[in-house]
């Protein structure tokens, strides 16, 4: 019934302006080796979660990992959890801006572009 309405209507039906998220499908999760232990089955772990975890999703801020190293890294208490989050927080932050200096942006432009996508700079 809603649907005739807007078909005699003189305005149209608003559109969906909301974005549809990206997710981290398991379809080839039986394909992905684990980058520490190399074993199969490896999940998807965004670098950068709460808010920023679409916009890992979106650059490709990911990693594969074993179910195990993948909770250990999303919990992020042990010291070990601790370390390789920077460590890959700092990689993807430095491939980010080396990026966008070759594509001729000063490194200044390149940190101020980096701190508006992720809130926050990790160098």
């Amino acid at each position: 019934m809603k649907d005739s309405y807007y078909e005699t209507c003189a305005i149209p039906k608003p559109g969906t302006v909301k974005k549809q998220k990206q997710m981290n499908g398991y379809k080839d999760k039986a394909k992905r080796h684990c980058f520490y232990t190399g074993r199969p089955g490896a999940e998807r772990h965004e670098i950068f979660r709460g808010n920023n975890r679409q916009i890992s999703i979106d650059n490709k801020f990911q990693i594969d990992v074993c179910p195990e190293i993948h909770r250990e890294l999303q919990d992020d208490l042990t010291p070990l959890a601790q370390e390789r989050n920077k460590f890959w927080q700092e990689y993807y932050q430095m491939k980010y801006e080396y990026r966008l200096m070759l594509a001729g942006a000063t490194p200044k432009q390149a940190r101020i572009t980096w701190i508006n996508l992720i809130g926050r700079n990790y160098l």
